[in-house]
């Protein structure tokens, strides 16, 4: 398990996160297979941990994930 795989963990444990995403955390072992899960709250976290990992930018972040849940959310 990498680091970036006990952050993923961490967060997607938090229960305000599993009562609104509606998701069991246990179905979840890996920060890359979250990438492109159905659950948005699921992809949106692991997106967000993925690149601040690979040092993406603040800006770059937003970026991805607001067009991430543009394409998926509206």
């Amino acid at each position: 398990m990498t680091n970036g795989d006990k952050i993923f963990k961490a967060v997607i444990e938090d229960s305000a996160l599993i009562s609104y995403g509606g998701y069991n955390p246990d179905d979840y072992d890996s920060l890359q297979n979250a990438l492109d899960d159905e659950n948005i709250v699921v992809s949106t976290v692991a997106k967000i941990i993925y690149y601040q990992l690979r040092g993406h930018s603040e800006r770059e972040i937003y970026n991805e994930v607001t067009n991430f849940l543009k394409n998926n959310v509206l």
